[in-house]
């Protein structure tokens, strides 16, 4: 049965310095906490990959700070390598968070059983609940479905948020759960569709959270028509769909500025 979870992959509002805005970070969360059951901050959305160490830590800082009793708190670490996300997962739990979400490490062509052994050493050595990217756009090294359930078999791994390059069966997600973790999907295209799943974490929720929790449960035609217009009203296929979004949340008031951190960077 589907839990109908939303965690929303905060986007990173910067101000014109290119510090985190912590009144942003206020809004955005209080504009979402009504029908949400978390947040990532500093996930892909967030531009987490992109991060200064302070950036970072103030984005999940200012998180926890809004983000109520009753709502989950992931870090999304994004970092190339396996003892860099083991450093940052240290710093994640000196300022408070619970969970962790962690993708690959960078650069490609790795094999799957390098794969698994990331994720085992930050299970050895970081002390959190562990949730699972996958995905290849950022890595470059999306995990198998064997390799998914191995990682999933891990005591500490509670949850994958899962945007595979292919989608996958209905009997593939059902053997993912039934490992006791929770399976999200990951892409605005394939909510209210087919698949049975424990919710979603897109970044559509960022500026449509309500929509994207009716969409959590599967076989509704219309609202995936509606989330495939929204999809392409807001840019979420471009390449800086975050930037996108930033834009559709200044529009409405919610953040201060639309600066996202490579424009920052120039």
């Amino acid at each position: 049965m589907s839990k109908h979870q939303v965690l929303v992959p905060l986007v990173t509002p910067l101000d014109a310095q290119g510090a985190v805005c912590r009144q942003s970070v206020q809004q955005l969360v209080y504009s979402c906490a009504g029908v949400v059951s978390g947040f990532i901050p500093c996930l892909t959305s967030g531009e987490g990959w992109r991060l200064s160490e302070q950036q970072w830590a103030d984005m999940l800082r200012y998180t926890l700070e809004f983000a109520s009793d009753s709502h989950r708190v992931v870090a999304g670490i994004e970092l190339p390598s396996t003892e860099a996300v083991i450093q940052r997962a240290a710093l994640a739990e000196q300022l408070g968070a619970k969970a962790i979400m962690v993708t690959s490490p960078f650069g490609g062509q790795l094999h799957q059983d390098q794969l698994l052994s990331h994720y085992q050493r930050i299970h050895e050595q970081v002390p959190l609940e562990l949730l699972i990217y996958n995905e290849a756009a950022l890595s470059g090294n999306e995990k198998s479905f064997e390799t998914l359930l191995q990682i999933a078999r891990l005591p500490r791994v509670t949850g994958l948020k899962d945007s595979p390059t292919q989608p996958p069966s209905q009997a593939q997600v059902d053997r993912l759960r039934s490992e006791g973790i929770d399976y999200f999907i990951g892409w605005e295209h394939q909510l209210a569709g087919t698949l049975l799943s424990d919710g979603n974490v897109v970044s559509l929720a960022n500026i449509e959270p309500t929509l994207c929790r009716i969409a959590a449960e599967p076989h509704q035609p219309a609202i995936a028509g509606l989330v495939e217009a929204l999809d392409k009203r807001y840019g979420l296929g471009e390449e800086d769909w975050y930037a996108h979004v930033k834009r559709e949340l200044v529009g409405r008031g919610v953040i201060g500025t639309a600066l996202t951190v490579q424009e920052r960077e120039r």
